[in-house]
């Protein structure tokens, strides 16, 4: 996608390839010859022209002009070429994996003009004619997102030379952890009871077109009976992999190029056992070892427990010892030598440990590290590692099945975080090999384009670029005139995305009653259907099924499925308080519930049913375990009696106030007399929190009905200055309840007003309610610059405040601003002289062990002995460094199993006393592996929320001009990104 233009669609820039015959050596790669017919059809589907396809061998005379492909190695044209002076191959001569585009002026006699494309090597040819493909207008997803292709009839080749260079990582691939119903059932209906070589040929071509070249085949057992085999469903398939040029692994737990399907369904259970089976084990590593010896193959070794659980025995360090030392004479005897076949260790989850504990690795082994399964890198190499004959890869997931709970669904990686996460893994080393876990594939068509986008060319995207990325991404599939708009979609979807994975959202997860938390995510997601929405509308027919596929359906799905959550919290909440409007939501759950599966359907409806089966994971219903359920369930929904009036102490007018679902809501106080309106220890439940001329700018108060009468009701404020959105209104039983807004006239208010003040609500026929509200008007000093406390707190958001050494990523973490991080290259080796980042804040309250909470992207130490750290300064006082994770009980820090799912750490400080005035926070990385989002400092108001309140006001002193002031050692964030 972004190698330099070779072609054009406009006359007088080149000439015409459109019809242009292809020569290609006979001799030539299979997989070489094979791309060339592709690129034959691809022609056609988009200047309606299929290029004829000659072997040079035997060459007939076609046309003036012509598109020659070739290998350096295995092309006698292209050696013909080089020999007669007319084409300079040292641009790519030993390269790995790279081609050479160039025009050549009368290459042959009967031929005025040639279009050439030379390969370094079997993957480079390829790589090089499809990206032809895709710059005559081809999606790689043109198969599997059902892209149409940019339909041209005149294509014009460049009169240019351009040579495309070697990868950023050298082996780059997927695993198909293929988990039913969605892939299994749909490849069952397409191709058969296996998974063919009629498959397999889609996922290499769009692997191919990706500039991918490596696979962990599909594996999962049991559905239907004995699940997969890759090596024996279909005896062509590894034979199809290496002709066409990708290279075959087996899983992190199967070795030997053996799936475990063909262990579990020869042999008993419980047999998987080295020190009981060695004998069997050895011999059934032997059988894949000499079954792959004719074929391209990178050898996982070692060996896991049965079920892809820990390794049996008293001491897996020697038993993993004496595994790799026969697996090792294994090679010796089939291969030759030891290190015959390219050979990777997985250190997955309590096989990293036993690394870490002694176990010696051959040096021509991959070490093969991994994340945590939800994206986070665990582990990567030291001094001594990186300089491994065999390198540093790493295995990382785009989905997962198990602990603390799976995400099998759909697409919610934030790749922001990705991001950060495969640059630190380039950035130290870790280059050999990318495994990147699909799931099912179809869902995960961005991330892989993605990740295969930055795994060809790390600089492909930047921090700040993603829109950019996106843009060229949306170019590509659908043309300019929405690209813009697109990419702006998918950047919100990830940013979205990166608050939580849909399954992990409960009906709670996001608070009703604070910060206007939940309201505030469904109206994000509203926002980009819309958009979304009304530019499938102004499709074509043709492009319409991609665009439902790459854009609308996973925004959509995500929007119904996060209006639901928040839908069932609601309708429990007001069947607390006895609302009637309890049963409209209560059927509005159904209606969201169904719809969820209606635009499933209509996934499977497209392209007369092409992907039927696909996305339909369950994603309602999870428990306590981390097992997905086997279908939609949703629970938990109330029904109240409207039939019936309340208790007529209680009466048909119900006032909820924002913050609290009230006192008791719903039952029965016997002291009657203080109800109307609510006093004592019922006042809370009618309180409002405080509001002050900065910050949130309204409150407001809700009246609703609980009973079977019409009534009309009024509000009246004590203050005129305190303004309404609606004084008075009537409401019948079945009507929607009534929200009022409350503002703030403040240029009335009395200079240092500090009272609490009411609104009277009367109804007509039983209702009487005052909601109190105290009113702060109070000012920070005119030459503050920095923070100001909002409601009780101070909350600031690190990615909007970058200064200095520090390195802004907007699109990584929970909040709106990203986060901030020290870039990759950073001199570490003295972390005191890196400078601090400065947060001056203004507090009005007095508070005693006032607490800050650091709230940081979800990112883990990497190496045994080097932790991560951070430095924290309050109020010019002393240094203290603290470690961003704790040791836990296994192979994962303590509180990973919430933070990974919450998508962030939460540190907490204690600032000791706050006395009012203005104040400083400094913090300082110690690693570039630390990206903090944001600080919150609690003053007795904080209100536990999943996201927590928005960033408080900056204000900057009157007298100071917009910009950044520096001290020697920190820096004053004042300049907003």
């Amino acid at each position: 996608m972004f190698e330099a233009p070779t072609v054009s669609f406009k006359p007088g820039q080149g000439f015409s390839i459109v019809g242009a015959v292809i020569l290609v050596d006979g001799a030539d790669f299979e997989g070489v010859r094979i791309a060339v017919q592709n690129l034959s059809q691809d022609f056609g589907k988009v200047a309606g022209i299929e290029n004829i396809v000659q072997d040079t061998t035997c060459p007939s005379k076609a046309g003036t002009t012509c598109i020659i492909i070739g290998s350096t190695s295995q092309s006698s044209i292209i050696n013909a070429l080089r020999d007669s002076g007319k084409l300079d191959t040292s641009g790519v001569d030993g390269k790995w994996e790279t081609w050479m585009t160039t025009t050549v002026e009368n290459p042959f006699e009967g031929y005025s003009q040639a279009l050439v494309i030379v390969g370094s090597d079997k993957r480079g040819t390829i790589y090089g004619t499809y990206s032809l493909s895709e710059q005559i207008g081809i999606s790689p997803w043109h198969w599997w997102a059902d892209v149409p292709p940019k339909r041209n009839p005149s294509i014009y080749a460049l009169p240019i030379s351009t040579v495309t260079g070697e990868p950023s990582i050298k082996y780059r691939g997927i695993f198909i952890n293929d988990e039913a119903p969605a892939m299994d059932s749909w490849a069952h209906e397409k191709f058969g009871p296996k998974f063919n070589t009629e498959l397999y040929g889609h996922i290499f071509e769009l692997l191919l077109r990706l500039k991918a070249n490596f696979m962990w085949p599909a594996m999962w057992r049991g559905y239907p009976y004995p699940g997969r085999s890759f090596f024996v469903d279909d005896a062509g398939n590894q034979k199809l992999a290496d002709a066409v040029g990708i290279v075959m692994g087996t899983s992190h737990h199967e070795p030997m190029q053996r799936a475990m399907n063909e262990w579990s369904t020869t042999q008993p259970e419980g047999t998987w056992n080295w020190e009981t089976n060695k004998s069997k084990v050895r011999q059934y590593f032997e059988e894949g070892a000499a079954r792959a010896k004719p074929f391209e193959s990178y050898m996982t070794i070692g060996m896991r427990g049965e079920g892809d659980g820990p390794i049996s025995g008293s001491n897996p360090v020697a038993t993993l010892t004496d595994v790799i030392a026969n697996q090792r004479d294994i090679f010796k005897d089939v291969y030759g030598s030891e290190d015959g076949p390219m050979q990777a260790l997985a250190l997955y989850k309590e096989v990293q440990s036993i690394y870490d504990d002694g176990l010696e690795v051959p040096d021509d082994v991959t070490l093969l590290f991994a994340d945590d399964n939800f994206g986070t890198l665990r582990r990567l190499p030291n001094d001594a590692e990186i300089e491994r004959k065999g390198g540093i890869g790493f295995y990382y997931h785009f989905q997962y099945t198990g602990s603390p709970r799976s995400y099998r669904w759909m697409n919610s990686n934030n790749l922001g975080k990705a991001w950060q996460q495969l640059q630190l893994g380039y950035h130290e080393c870790a280059r050999e090999l990318w495994i990147f876990n699909v799931g099912d594939l179809k869902p995960q068509e961005i991330p892989m384009s993605f990740a295969f986008d930055l795994a060809w060319n790390i600089n492909a995207v930047g921090p700040d670029t993603f829109l950019d990325y996106y843009a060229a991404l949306a170019t590509r599939e659908f043309g300019s005139q929405y690209s813009e708009a697109i990419a702006r979609l998918w950047y919100e979807y990830d940013r979205l995305v990166a608050l939580r994975k849909h399954e992990h959202i409960e009906p709670e997860t996001f608070s009703l009653l604070k910060y206007h938390e939940a309201e505030t995510v469904v109206s994000r997601w509203g926002g980009i259907l819309e958009v979304a929405e009304s530019i499938r509308a102004n499709l074509s027919l043709e492009q319409q099924p991609a665009f439902f596929q790459l854009v609308l359906y996973p925004i959509k799905a995500s929007y119904t499925f996060v209006r639901l959550r928040v839908t069932q919290y609601r309708n429990q909440l007001y069947a607390k308080q006895r609302r009637n409007t309890t049963n409209a939501l209560f059927h509005r759950c159904i209606s969201l519930f169904d719809a969820d599966h209606d635009l499933v359907e209509e996934y499977h409806s497209i392209l007369d049913g092409k992907w039927n089966h696909m996305l339909r994971q369950p994603h309602y219903g999870f428990t306590s375990s981390w097992m997905g359920p086997s279908r939609n369930m949703i629970s938990g929904l109330c029904y109240v009696q409207t039939k019936e009036d309340s208790n007529p102490s209680v009466g048909h007018m119900g006032i909820a106030v924002e913050g609290t679902e009230g006192i008791n809501p719903g039952l029965i106080n016997e002291d009657s007399d203080r109800t109307h309106p609510s006093r004592k220890w019922l006042q809370p439940g009618v309180t409002l929190p405080y509001i002050s001329p900065y910050g949130v700018q309204s409150r407001y108060f809700e009246v609703f009905h609980r009973g079977t009468r019409q009534f009309t009701w009024e509000a009246t404020p004590q203050h005129a200055w305190i303004k309404l959105s609606q004084y008075e209104g009537t409401l019948a039983p079945g009507d929607d309840d009534v929200r009022v807004n409350i503002t703030i006239d403040w240029a009335s208010v009395p200079v240092n007003f500090d009272q609490d003040t009411t609104i009277e609500i009367v109804g007509s026929v039983d209702g009487y309610e005052l909601v109190h509200l105290t009113v702060k008007n109070r000012r920070a000093p005119a030459d503050f610059t920095g923070f100001i406390e909002t409601d009780g707190f101070v909350s600031i958001e690190a990615g909007n405040w970058v200064a200095g050494p520090y390195l802004h990523l907007p699109a990584v973490g929970r909040p709106i601003g990203g986060a901030v991080t020290l870039p990759y290259g950073t001199d570490l080796s003295n972390p005191d002289t890196i400078a601090f980042l400065r947060y001056p804040f203004y507090v009005f309250t007095e508070r005693d062990n006032t607490n800050l909470e650091l709230q940081f992207t979800m990112t883990l130490d990497t190496h045994p002995d080097e932790f991560l750290e951070y430095d924290l300064r309050w109020d010019e006082g002393d240094v203290e460094t603290f470690r961003l994770t704790s040791p836990g009980n296994g192979d994962l820090p303590m509180g990973w199993s919430a933070a990974v799912q919450d998508c962030v750490w939460k540190r907490n400080h204690n600032l000791g006393r706050v006395n009012p005035g203005s104040h400083a926070i400094e913090v300082r990385f110690r690693s570039t592996n630390i990206c903090l989002e944001k600080l919150l400092v609690d003053l007795g108001q904080v209100k536990v929320t999943y996201l927590g309140p928005a960033e408080s006001e900056y204000v900057e002193a009157e007298s100071l001009l917009a910009g950044s002031v520096g001290s020697e050692d920190g820096l004053d964030i004042s300049l907003r990104i």
